[in-house]
């Protein structure tokens, strides 16, 4: 059997000036954009991210337990980076159903929470239109342009092979690319 042959899609993510938009959204206080940059700031997946209670969540330690789908992502440990720890804070404070939830402290639904909270709030922060998985693959580059030990961004990641993190998740940008090379 012959099959077509597929072109490779070429991944995407948000770029570091992008990440800079949603950060200046966030200290804005415009409303779910900090769920954006915490979602860059973990790693996590939409799922893992709307899973989460204020169980899951330790201000002390700056820590957040949580991660579904492998064995090698679920109740993985992530540290709470300084970035986010008041946005944290600020969810965790709200006392919901779940960490991120609604007005009314509810659970969300994926598909809500990207209809009607994370494309409004990309649209605010006047930031292209990625899909929620890209905040990961944002995540999984940031760290490995910031020259973090690949084990690490594998176990942040929660993927069982760094080969598959590093083929699947990480997009260098062009600077990242300029950087490089001149270590030659």
């Amino acid at each position: 059997v012959d099959m077509p042959k597929f072109e490779k899609v070429k991944k995407e993510r948000f770029t570091d000036p992008e990440v800079k938009k949603i950060e200046k959204a966030a200290e804005k206080k415009i409303p779910w954009v900090d769920t954006v940059l915490i979602m860059i700031y973990t790693g996590m997946r939409i799922s893992e991210l709307l899973r989460l209670t204020r169980f899951n969540v330790d201000l002390k330690q700056k820590l957040i337990t949580g991660g579904i789908k492998t064995d090698a992502g679920k109740d993985r440990i992530i540290p709470i980076h300084p970035k986010i720890l008041p946005y944290v804070q600020q969810w965790y404070d709200k006392g919901g159903e779940a960490l991120i939830c609604d007005n009314d402290g509810k659970k969300l639904t994926a598909k809500k929470y990207r209809e009607d909270y994370y494309y409004p709030a990309l649209a605010a922060a006047k930031v292209r239109k990625l899909t929620p998985h890209k905040c990961r693959h944002t995540f999984c580059s940031m760290m490995a342009e910031a020259g973090v030990e690949t084990i690490y961004i594998q176990q942040l990641a929660g993927h069982a092979d760094y080969g598959f993190t590093a083929n699947e998740y990480t997009h260098p940008e062009i600077e990242a690319l300029r950087k490089a090379i001149v270590k030659l």
